[in-house]
């Protein structure tokens, strides 16, 4: 009995729950769908759901690209100067990044050898890349370029000095004066330019002479030479004693000739003032073939002593070695001392007897005495170009600046470089001891060794 109305009234109130719970659940349909229909027309479709995809992000792995200005390897010579013409870079992330490149290395044009020059550079997600240029400074050879033509009016300075370059020979008896008033008449022999200095050969009555100092290059208002001056040093002053114009020079038949006009303005003190009657315009004056060894040094590494070159049907073999060669040709050196006979005697010591003459009686007896008014040169220099000119330049002292003129050429012969040199109708063999871009060692004869410092 109890048993029967447990389940009785347990059955009925579940089935009031179920009720209830059946009751809410309609309500709360109704109240969705109420909420659906206010808040929308009967047309307005339900919008679909928005799916966001996310952003891949794909790793900057590749590495910039760089790219040399200009050749990867560059040749100049000691003494040239030298801009880098640097790089760039681009980036397929950054895009050009030429601005962030760091170059490491350097040049120093005036010390032969060979320099690397390396150009990095890194992208925003740090990737890197290098590239590098070979810079190579040869050993300079002193040959300014030995062909050049052209009008110097029309020319920079530093083409004019090409163009002029070189020793120029007058035609014969084309160049010669009439001087009344003086024993001795002029005549022009030869005009030598080099980098920095020119030598005038002239022939004073029966006297072989040469005058020498620098030149100028004087320049119009548009940067091209006018004319060119030579100066000369009195023992006072350097003064000017010639302006040469319309300097033309022209490649005729293989030759090479010059046509120019020259004032001269020589003073009365020089010994050689008769030549001032020799201004003028003078044509055909023509131009010194260099040295052979000029041709074969200058084209040619300096890492080997046997060079060769073949131009105009001709072998051309030279025993000097390039270093030796290139250090003298078209250079000026400064006499610092002379040994001979073991003793060593300083410029000032050397030159004490410029001052002295010896002075003989009726009966043969001769001495020796100090000339009034005589003060020795105070420095010798000795200058050689690539057209075989051996100067000896007396610099200071009462006489002022002179030159006694003279040649050189090679003995081209395997061995000890040596060479001959020629002055006054004789003969010297010039023995090489050591040589570099500061000092020369010669020994003249096996006898008297000189010492020279480079100017």
């Amino acid at each position: 009995m109890h048993s029967q109305l447990i389940f009785y009234i347990f059955f009925n109130n579940n089935n009031h729950k179920i009720n209830q719970m059946k009751k809410t659940f309609y309500l709360l349909a109704v109240l969705f769908t109420s909420l659906i229909i206010s808040c929308g027309g009967d047309d307005d479709p339900i919008p679909a759901p928005v799916v966001v995809t996310p952003e891949v992000v794909i790793p900057d792995t590749g590495a910039p690209t760089i790219t040399l200005v200009g050749s990867s390897t560059i040749n100049i010579e000691e003494g040239d100067s030298y801009t880098d013409a640097g790089a760039s870079a681009s980036d397929e992330v950054d895009g050009d990044i030429s601005s962030s490149i760091t170059t490491s290395g350097s040049v120093d044009a005036s010390t032969p050898g060979t320099y690397t020059l390396t150009y990095s550079v890194s992208d925003a997600a740090g990737n890197s890349v290098s590239l590098s240029r070979t810079v190579i400074v040869a050993v300079a050879t002193k040959i300014t370029e030995l062909g050049a033509v052209g009008i110097v009016s029309e020319q920079t300075p530093a083409e004019a000095k090409k163009t002029i370059n070189g020793k120029w020979n007058f035609p014969d008896s084309s160049a010669k004066s009439s001087y009344s008033s003086k024993l001795n008449t002029c005549e022009f022999d030869f005009i030598e330019f080099t980098d920095t200095t020119y030598f005038l050969g002239i022939k004073l009555g029966e006297l072989d002479y040469a005058v020498t100092g620098q030149y100028e290059l004087n320049e119009d208002s548009e940067g091209n030479v006018s004319s060119v001056d030579l100066y000369y040093f009195t023992g006072e002053a350097d003064v000017v004693i010639a302006r040469l114009t319309d300097i033309n020079v022209v490649e005729v038949n293989d030759e090479i000739d010059a046509t120019f006009t020259i004032n001269l303005t020589i003073p009365d003190t020089a010994t050689f003032d008769a030549c001032n009657e020799l201004s003028g315009t003078y044509s055909e004056v023509g131009k010194e073939e260099p040295m052979a060894q000029s041709y074969a040094v200058a084209n040619t590494s300096t890492n080997t002593s046997t060079t060769s070159q073949t131009g105009s049907n001709t072998t051309i073999t030279s025993y000097v070695d390039p270093i030796s060669h290139v250090t003298l040709v078209n250079n000026t050196w400064s006499l610092q001392s002379i040994t001979e006979d073991g003793i060593t005697y300083t410029i000032t010591e050397a030159t004490a007897d410029f001052c002295q003459e010896e002075l003989c009686d009726a009966n043969g007896n001769c001495q020796e005495t100090t000339i009034e008014g005589c003060s020795p040169p105070t420095s010798i220099n000795v200058q050689f170009s690539a057209y075989g000119s051996y100067n000896l330049v007396f610099i200071g002292g009462s006489k002022g600046t002179y030159v006694e003129a003279g040649k050189w050429v090679w003995i081209n012969e395997p061995g000890e470089p040596m060479f001959y040199r020629f002055e006054g109708g004789e003969t010297f063999v010039m023995k090489i001891l050591d040589i570099s871009e500061s000092i020369l060692i010669m020994q003249e004869d096996n006898d008297i060794t000189l010492r020279f410092n480079a100017l």
